[in-house]
Formats: structure tokens, C-alpha cells, sequence
């Protein structure tokens, strides 16, 4: 479908379900936004139509937007809401079993190896964050050196 095909079925504000990355039956797991139209599909500079979604900053190809009924909308809130709680739930008895130094792509290691598929650095960031605001963990701030300069002695 192209740009005008789309403008022509759907309004600015339908409801969709959006796939940034790869559709579901094209490949690895990957984010699935549950949202809403916010703009007019138009044809980009790659020549795709596509586009922009609430919730995700740049452009969507059409490819990769599927318009879905209120009812579908709710029950793919649902079922998301439903896989983050047994996802985070899995996550921390991870967590407990190795109880220190966890960071978002160790978090997605670990998701992926107890059969959540592939998740993103956002999603296990999110997770790492909601257990913490829970009070399932806390929050550790080291220094971290950012670059290195020549010392003032060495030049001399």
C-alpha cells in the first residue's frame, strides 16, 4: 500500500501495531509498538511510504504497520503487559542467582537464555529499571574514566 492508498483508509490517530526493526514472522524477536498514528503517511527521501508513530522518533515504513481494531489494541496491551511481568519476574530470579553487576545487555543475555527471544537494550534497561523501582535492586554508580590526556610532565 502506498502513501495515498493509506491517507485514503486511515486517519492521523489510528490505531496500530508498529514494528521499527523486523516484522515478527520475518525474523529474530524484535519491539512491537502498540500505538497510534501521529502523522499522514508520506513517501520519505528512500523512496518507502511510511509513517510516524507515537511513542518512537523516527519514521515507520508501511511494510511495517499493521492498523488494528480497539479491541486488538487493548488485548496486545494485555498480552504485553502480561509477557513484561513473567519476563521481569524470570529476570530477577536470575538476578538473585548471580546477585551483582548487571547492565542492560547482560539483562538481555539472560532473557534470551530463559526463552524470552531476543531482547533490546531499551527493554532490559526498563526492566533493570522497574526492579529497582520496586526496591528489587539498587542502583550502583561507579567512575568511569571517559578519556585520557597527556600529562603536563611528559611534554617537558
Amino acid at each position: 500500500m502506498n502513501a495515498e492508498q493509506w491517507n485514503e483508509h486511515y486517519p492521523v490517530g489510528t490505531l496500530v501495531l508498529a514494528y521499527p526493526g523486523v516484522r515478527p514472522e520475518d525474523g529474530a524477536d524484535d519491539e512491537t509498538l502498540i500505538t497510534r498514528t501521529r502523522t499522514k503517511a508520506q513517501v520519505v527521501a528512500s523512496g518507502d511510504s511510511a509513517v510516524w508513530v507515537d511513542g518512537h522518533g523516527a519514521y515507520i515504513a508501511l511494510t511495517h504497520v499493521d492498523p488494528v481494531t480497539e479491541e486488538q489494541w487493548h488485548q496486545a496491551r494485555i498480552d504485553r503487559d502480561k509477557t513484561t511481568a513473567a519476563r521481569r519476574a524470570a529476570l530477577l530470579d536470575a538476578i538473585r542467582a548471580y546477585p551483582s553487576h548487571w547492565k542492560p545487555e547482560r539483562a538481555a543475555f539472560a532473557m534470551k537464555r530463559l526463552g524470552f527471544g531476543w531482547v533490546g537494550g531499551r527493554t532490559a534497561q526498563a526492566d533493570l529499571e522497574a526492579l529497582a523501582t520496586d526496591g528489587h535492586l539498587t542502583p550502583v554508580t561507579e567512575v568511569v574514566i571517559r578519556h585520557y590526556d597527556l600529562t603536563t610532565e611528559a611534554t617537558s
